[in-house]
């Protein structure tokens, strides 16, 4: 063989061996990041940012609770997300494409349509999820500090649930880097607050799910006992719903032990179950015949779980009972745009409370002309008092 031809061969071995071999240390590189970035927050207390002057609740006093995910600003009716799948009534998959918001345009619109909902809200109490505070997927506005400015007198607290690596995920709109979390706000002095961590899936999946948790919140009455109010947002792309149910057995153990005490407690939040189907205070509503069911012309999803099971009990019968609304439902699905009439449809926001407050009502929040304005979820408020 010749010199040159020797020459030839040696230079494309290695011309070749640097094509393959650098996109592979590039994708190797990155993936030993996301797994080395990756951290598990853990239970922690957290700080409160002391506003309020009023001590202590009131009993036989009436108040307002109200939850609602804010779904970081992105979720304008015409806004799919990449994780979300469904089905056409025919059975074909739909899936979602976006990773981040529109535009910081678009994010900013949704985020002030927030803060005017939860300023006619004028509730006592809000449980607030996916709020972000620095965020490449909400283009760095600082959402937690947007929604706190409307409430200068209440005590607040903040929970991180997602600190995320940057994540190149999905390729055509990158989520990038997160920073998000659970923001609870109080008109009442906050006297403790603590982050509880849930279970969460070990499977791959966790580099690009949120830190699961429920924030605690308590609060002085002026019988000597406290009101616990938690603020919750379970696992959501969960096949099966096995970690959601441990989520649901570890949050039933921490209300069950407050409970037992003497406490008062309700938790508000996104549950990602179905909270209507099943549940004894709506006979109507069972698996065949679900709420909402003739407004939607698509099949029920696969992450879709009943939070009742066909005997109409809950894992929380003993010593609470579950408060949904189905004046209207409280979340759309995002595997296609909202269009009102065909997308599906649920309520997955509610109210765990305990059997030692009355309950006068729970109410959904239109957002908009024809719902779901500002976030693919709306708000949902109950009506109470501590007994």
């Amino acid at each position: 063989m010749k010199k040159s031809t020797k020459k030839i061969i040696k230079i494309t071995s290695i011309t070749l061996a640097v094509v393959i071999g650098l996109p592979v240390l590039v994708v190797g590189s990155y993936v030993a990041y996301v797994v080395c970035s990756y951290h598990r927050i853990g239970n922690q207390v957290l700080d409160v940012d002391r506003n309020s002057n009023i001590e202590k609740v009131e009993t036989d006093k009436e108040l307002t609770v109200s939850t609602f995910n804010v779904g970081f600003g992105a979720y304008s009716p015409d806004y799919t997300f990449f994780m979300d799948e469904g089905y056409n009534m025919d059975g074909t998959k739909t899936v979602g494409t976006h990773g981040k918001g529109e535009s910081k345009e678009d994010v900013q619109k949704n985020t002030d349509g927030v803060k005017s909902v939860i300023t006619d809200l004028n509730s006592d109490f809000y449980c607030m999820q996916e709020v972000d505070v620095d965020s490449d997927r909400s283009y760095h506005i600082n959402q937690e500090s947007e929604f706190e400015s409307v409430f200068q007198f209440y005590d607040k607290t903040f929970g991180i649930n997602y600190d995320s690596a940057y994540l190149f995920y999905p390729l055509n709109d990158p989520i990038g880097k997160s920073k998000s979390g659970l923001s609870t706000m109080s008109k009442y002095q906050i006297n403790y607050s603590e982050r509880v961590e849930y279970t969460v899936s070990t499977e791959f999946s966790k580099f690009f799910d949120l830190d699961r948790c429920f924030d605690v919140n308590r609060i002085k009455t002026d019988n000597g006992k406290e009101f616990v109010l938690i603020n919750s947002h379970m696992s959501a792309y969960d096949e099966g719903g096995k970690i959601r149910n441990t989520q649901v057995q570890e949050l039933y153990s921490y209300i069950k032990n407050e409970y037992d005490k003497g406490n008062y407690v309700i938790v508000g939040g996104d549950f990602n179950h179905d909270l209507l189907t099943n549940n004894p205070m709506y006979p109507q509503y069972t698996s065949e015949d679900f709420a909402f069911k003739d407004q939607v012309n698509q099949l029920k999803p696969d992450w879709l779980n009943y939070m009742f099971d066909e005997d109409k009990k809950s894992p929380f019968d003993d010593g609470f009972k579950i408060y949904a609304a189905d004046n209207l439902p409280s979340c759309r699905d995002v595997d296609i745009t909202w269009q009102e009439g065909t997308t599906f449809v649920s309520t997955v926001d509610g109210f765990i409370v305990s059997d030692n407050i009355e309950v006068e009502n729970v109410t959904i929040t239109k957002t908009g002309d024809t719902g779901f304005a500002y976030s693919d979820h709306q708000p949902s408020t109950l009506k109470f008092k501590l007994k």
